[in-house]
Formats: C-alpha cells, sequence, structure tokens
C-alpha cells in the first residue's frame, strides 16, 4: 500500500507541474496573438533583471553572465521560468484561499446534510 500512495503522489505532483508548464506556455501564446504589449513588457522586465544581476559582478564576469544569458538563450528560459512561478504563485494563493474559507456546519457542529442524499 505504501509503494501504491507514493506513486499516486508522484504522479499528482508532476501532473501538477507539467499542467502549470502547459498553462503557462497557452497563456504565453494567447499573449502573442492577443496582447503582443504585455509580452514585449514582459520580455524588457526579464532582460533588465539580467543586466541588473550582471551588472552585480565584477567586470569580466558581469559581462561573460550577460553575454550568456542574452546569446545562448537565457533569457527565452528565464522568462518561461519566471512566468511558470508566477502561475504557481496564483494556484497557491486560490489553494490557500480554498482551504481557509469558512466551513458548512451545521448547529451540532456536523456538515449540513442534503436530504436528498439519503
Amino acid at each position: 500500500m505504501r509503494g501504491s500512495a507514493a506513486v499516486k503522489n508522484w504522479a499528482r505532483v508532476h501532473l501538477f507541474r507539467t499542467g502549470t508548464a502547459v498553462l503557462t506556455l497557452a497563456l504565453l501564446g494567447l499573449c502573442f496573438f492577443y496582447s503582443p504589449a504585455l509580452l514585449t513588457w514582459w520580455l524588457r522586465a526579464t532582460m533588465r533583471v539580467i543586466e541588473t544581476v550582471a551588472g552585480l559582478f565584477p567586470y569580466p564576469w558581469g559581462d561573460r553572465v550577460e553575454i550568456a544569458m542574452r546569446a545562448l538563450g537565457g533569457s527565452f528560459w528565464f522568462l518561461i521560468t519566471s512566468a511558470i512561478i508566477m502561475v504557481r504563485v496564483v494556484f497557491w494563493l486560490i489553494a490557500a484561499g480554498w482551504r481557509h474559507r469558512p466551513s458548512r456546519q451545521g448547529p451540532n457542529g456536523g456538515e449540513f446534510r442534503d436530504a436528498r442524499s439519503d
């Protein structure tokens, strides 16, 4: 039984990871067609972050980090990764709100039951 629970947990975790990645890519695709200004702003914001972080390193290393991030496609992966993190934070906020919602309890402390469910 323990192995089955571990497999179910592994599948749940990876299904969530894959789902958030696919949803993020779909949202980026929708932004490409319906709101290119928002996608342009996001690209520029990620490039500013790369430039700022690279500027914190001493002379030859800062330039090398910036070149690696820009020329080797690191900016693209940084864009996707940060977007996935944002989607997961939104999901986390929804889940936290869902967990902290007031429960529907009857006067005896038990849950209300639908009369048709008996």
